[in-house]
């Protein structure tokens, strides 16, 4: 299982020295799409290989659990790692993006036009005056572009995809590749 940690660091630094090197390159910044589905397409490639590789050996007898414990021994490093990169991305190296995030965000509030459809969205709102509303908005819009929430988001996100991801790749081996 040691080599899953070692796949696991591999594919998650090859995702941060990606998303460093756009920082570099000033290069879609602001669009997260993107380095979220490569985010997804690593961690996927890496248990799928890792797992691969696992079953190629055939070294020891294996079931459907030891195969997930050995994608989860891959996502579990790649969570980890690629989690608190993101902390200290949004904390320390890019904390524009978290400002303007916001502030896109606060003139959008300024609009009666945005403050009527929130209300309307929301019943418990409709007793509330404009200004409690656009505060609550700043409140929750200051909470999810917190760093620490995009910590807690992604090891969350990726620990039960990667989790997912060990489910149905070991069953494919099992049931199309691999048929014992």
């Amino acid at each position: 299982m040691k080599n899953g940690w070692l796949y696991g660091l591999v594919f998650g630094s090859i995702w941060i020295a990606i998303k460093m090197l756009a920082f570099a390159l000033n290069w879609k910044l602001d669009e997260i799409q993107i380095f979220v589905l490569l985010n997804m397409a690593f961690l996927t490639a890496a248990i799928a290989l890792f797992m691969y590789r696992k079953k190629r050996s055939g070294t020891s007898e294996s079931n459907i659990l030891t195969d997930i414990k050995a994608g989860l021994s891959v996502g579990l490093p790649y969570t980890l790692i690629v989690s608190f990169f993101l902390f200290f991305y949004y904390r320390d190296i890019y904390p524009e993006f978290n400002q303007k995030k916001r502030a896109a965000y606060e003139q959008k509030m300024d609009s009666p036009a945005e403050i009527a459809a929130i209300r309307k969205g929301n019943s418990a709102l409709e007793n509330k005056s404009d200004a409690e509303i656009v505060e609550m908005a700043r409140k929750n819009t200051a909470m999810m572009y917190d760093p620490q929430f995009t910590l807690s988001v992604s090891l969350l996100a990726l620990l039960v995809y990667g989790t997912l991801n060990s489910l149905l790749i070991a069953v494919i081996y099992r049931r199309v590749v691999f048929r014992d």
